[in-house]
């Protein structure tokens, strides 16, 4: 039968390696595989951007790698997605908008185009009649064909990769001074490891002075009854 000594070193040793193995997930951030996306290096592709701002999105670039023959080529090999209304012009860029209207409302995905280091310019033919140059720029932005997509070429070309540059899956950095990330053990779990090794070190001890104490009285009562 264990006894109550043995049953509290046994939990103290449980909560020990439960609090070590705790401690070792903790100290091992997570990663997370970040595409490199962007604009096209040099003249390797064609870049296009998706400016989604005015349908509560983002602006998107991706990069059609070669010499695409249409623009929609270059919107599609960019990794786009283009729906077509039944006029067969392009009504929706990934889903945006969700559904495509029905009518015409004044707005519309605006197709424009761009040399490297100059501004945006309208284009006078569509997706399907242009033939962008690879090292040119695409661009798209849903609303009344007013306003070109908000982030200028250069811009662009400033944040590209060399053309001597491959493009890697990047691992996201953890969050530092973050109570909840995954970057090391926090406070808590190293107070948590110094308590279960005091505890163990008790339990340690009690045992040996239980031992101890079992022995002296075994003797004891041995030259007692010597006598």
């Amino acid at each position: 039968m264990r006894t109550p000594t043995a049953a509290l070193l046994h939990l103290t040793l449980t909560t020990l390696l439960v609090s070590l193995s705790v401690s070792t997930a903790a100290a091992s951030p997570a990663v997370a595989e970040v595409p490199a996306a962007g604009a096209c290096a040099g003249t390797s592709g064609v870049s296009v951007v998706v400016d989604l701002t005015d349908l509560g999105g983002e602006i998107v670039v991706g990069c059609a790698a070669g010499d695409p023959t249409t623009g929609r080529q270059a919107l599609l090999d960019a990794g786009f997605v283009a729906t077509d209304a039944s006029s067969g012009l392009i009504c929706a860029i990934n889903s945006a908008p969700d559904p495509c209207p029905a009518t015409f409302d004044g707005s519309y995905w605006a197709y424009w185009s761009a040399q490297p280091g100059a501004d945006w310019t309208a284009y006078a033919v569509g997706a399907d009649s242009s033939d962008p140059a690879p090292g040119t720029f695409e661009g798209w932005r849903y609303n009344d064909g007013s306003a070109a997509p908000g982030v200028l070429p250069a811009a662009l070309e400033a944040a590209a990769p060399t053309a001597a540059t491959t493009p890697t899956l990047a691992a996201a950095a953890p969050v530092a001074d973050d109570a909840d990330s995954d970057s090391g053990p926090s406070t808590a779990t190293i107070t948590g490891l110094g308590v279960a090794a005091l505890l163990l070190v008790a339990a340690v001890g009690v045992v040996i002075a239980r031992r101890r104490r079992l022995a002296a009285s075994t003797s004891g009562e041995t030259g007692e009854t010597g006598d």
